[in-house]
């Protein structure tokens, strides 16, 4: 169950994160589109036209901070997994780490 929830919230957060909270703090935004003739995924990347929004800078910190912090924090925990031997939390948190990186 802990699994399942983790997961699920990585998701939630992987989409307020960098679609929802990327547009309205730094204008960013991106997703993935298939192409339906040959099935290659592609992932397409949108940002705001320069002098067209101004960017608060604490909310810029506060963006990119969460970003770099999410993936070394589940590098922290494999880490912490292994030097406790706790292995069958290994799958977890290698799970979290791939979706935090993308």
């Amino acid at each position: 169950m802990v699994f399942i929830v983790t997961i699920l919230l990585l998701a939630a957060d992987f989409y307020y994160l960098k679609n929802i909270a990327g547009r309205r703090l730094v204008g960013l935004r991106w997703w993935n589109e298939v192409d339906p003739s040959t099935g290659d995924s592609q992932w397409v990347f949108e940002s705001s036209e320069p002098g067209t929004k101004t960017i608060n800078p604490t909310d810029s910190r506060f963006f990119w901070l969460a970003i770099y912090a999410q993936p070394l924090l589940w590098i922290a925990l494999t880490i912490l997994a292994l030097i406790r031997f706790k292995l069958i939390w290994l799958p977890l948190v290698g799970k979290c780490r791939v979706i935090s990186l993308t």
